[in-house]
């Protein structure tokens, strides 16, 4: 890396680096997803390593083609004390140069040190929340083809199916968030570098990447070079036949299962036992896995649990429970449910509770939640339709006067559709978003019809099926006072 930032001219490099690679070469469904037409603006994920550098080189000098708009996002570990300092303040200047704006992170110092596995969860932590908050439809990442026998190698001894194995895919696409997309995957790392080097590019060099004692850097420089040489043939290029192989069975798996067991993909509370009981085990495990994903819950889980699920879904057993974080899996002879955990000697705990006209709601942080019928006019029409009506504290809906209300606290797998919003999403990803605070999200309402339908939660916009129109004459006012307030 040079030491004299005024010679750096990245639009040059970035330039030549676009004629190393034409857009032909990468990888054709990354290109189908960034042509598509609401595609915009993308964050690309830069370390400073050749494969991010010459991923943001490339996406720069096609990006008039594409027509997106880049932002370029590092995370700073704090792993090599200053050699980290000096990584995130190259890609800070790489950026800027290129015209992209920079979005850093860093390693807090209450965060734990950092191991792979820590580093990895921080970094995408930062990376999907930055996304979420700059709208961009999708993460871009620098792998490339000699990346996915060390995945798959890493994977194999844990233990995991086709899904496990068909990453990194080109494409990855999340019920919520944004989608993950790897346009270098079907290039070859020396092939990247080469082109950096002829080109005189500079980059940050880990000198971790070398410590062979490091599982990633072990298999790279040892395992794989050796298992090539014995069975006299490229194993990654083999690997990576392999993982588009198990991409295409994985997602027919998924479309099986999907079309199967359609409550499950939907976040139904509760599945039909019988049905999951006959279905072949590959189908039964991914529906189970996409229930618990869409109640939040795969966390709480792991691989040898959810096979103790299965195990006892397809077993005789009339009766079962299990304790999942907040929650029970309860087990009949007919269904699979979730039942939530009633937190005793919480003070910060919302009671469930009914919202009436008559009485207000009030809450453990000392706020009032309360309910009025209201008819509209011009005037109050104008002020929601305007934006004016601050969603912290007040909200109109469109719905009967009489309608049955509760209040009670945010649960795991909550969804909800906010006026405005595309579709509907976790509500823990609402407060992501938002950045509202974890201590304040479990004291803030969340109001529901008795069909457990979320309308409101103060701090986002009501339900969109409950939005105020042109003909609506009656609604529903809903306020929420703070403790200060009151």
């Amino acid at each position: 890396m040079s030491k004299n930032e005024k010679s750096l001219n990245w639009s040059n490099w970035a330039l030549k680096i676009g004629k190393c690679f034409a857009l032909e070469q990468l990888h054709p469904d990354t290109l189908v997803w960034l042509r598509r037409s609401e595609t915009k603006s993308v964050l690309v994920a830069c370390s400073g390593g050749p494969d991010s550098v010459a991923l943001l080189c490339v996406l720069w000098a096609h990006a008039k083609k594409l027509k997106i708009n880049l932002i370029v996002g590092h995370y700073n570990h704090r792993w090599r004390v200053n050699k980290s300092d000096e990584d995130a303040h190259f890609v800070a200047t790489m950026a800027d140069d290129l015209g992209c704006q920079f979005i850093g992170g860093i390693r807090s110092n209450d965060q734990p040190a950092c191991t792979e596995t820590s580093a990895r969860v921080l970094r995408m932590e930062f990376l999907r929340t930055e996304a979420r908050l700059h709208n961009c439809q999708c993460i871009i990442f620098g792998h490339q083809l000699d990346d996915i026998l060390e995945l798959q190698l890493q994977r194999i001894v844990r233990g995991v199916g086709s899904a496990g194995l068909a990453a990194p895919r080109a494409v990855h696409i999340f019920n919520t968030g944004p989608a993950h997309l790897r346009p270098l995957l079907n290039l070859r790392a020396g092939l990247i570098r080469d082109s950096l080097i002829a080109n005189n590019v500079p980059i940050c060099e880990d000198a971790t990447n070398e410590d062979t004692t490091i599982a990633r850097n072990g298999l790279r420089h040892s395992i794989i070079p050796q298992l090539s040489q014995v069975v006299d043939r490229d194993a990654s290029v083999g690997a990576a036949r392999s993982r588009q192989l198990l991409e295409e069975e994985s997602i027919a798996l998924d479309t099986l299962a999907q079309e199967q067991f359609v409550a499950a993909y939907s976040g139904a509370n509760c599945l039909d036992r019988a049905g999951l009981s006959d279905a072949p085990r590959a189908l039964t495990r991914r529906a189970l896995v996409a229930w618990l994903a869409a109640h939040d819950l795969t966390e709480c889980f792991s691989a040898s649990a959810l096979e103790q699920l299965l195990d006892a879904v397809v077993s005789s057993k009339t009766k079962h429970s299990m304790s999942v974080g907040p929650a029970f899996i309860k087990i009949s002879a007919e269904q699979i449910r979730i039942a939530y955990a009633i937190v005793s000697g919480s003070t910060n705990r919302i009671k469930n509770s009914e919202l009436t006209t008559e009485y207000a709601v009030h809450l453990p942080n000392g706020a009032r939640l309360s309910r009025s019928a209201v008819l509209m006019d011009s005037q109050l029409r104008d002020l929601i339709f305007s934006g004016a009506i601050d969603p912290n504290f007040e909200a109109y809906l469109s719905l009967n006067h009489d309608i049955s209300l509760q209040v009670r606290g945010w649960l795991p797998g909550d969804r909800f559709k906010p006026m405005g919003a595309p579709g509907s999403k976790k509500l823990k990803d609402w407060f992501i978003d938002r950045q509202i605070p974890k201590m304040e999200r479990n004291q803030l309402p969340v109001v529901t019809t008795a069909e457990s339908k979320i309308v409101w939660v103060p701090g986002l916009p009501p339900a969109e099926e409950s939005r105020i129109t042109n003909q609506t004459i009656q609604a529903l006012r809903l306020t929420y006072q703070t403790a200060d307030a009151i």
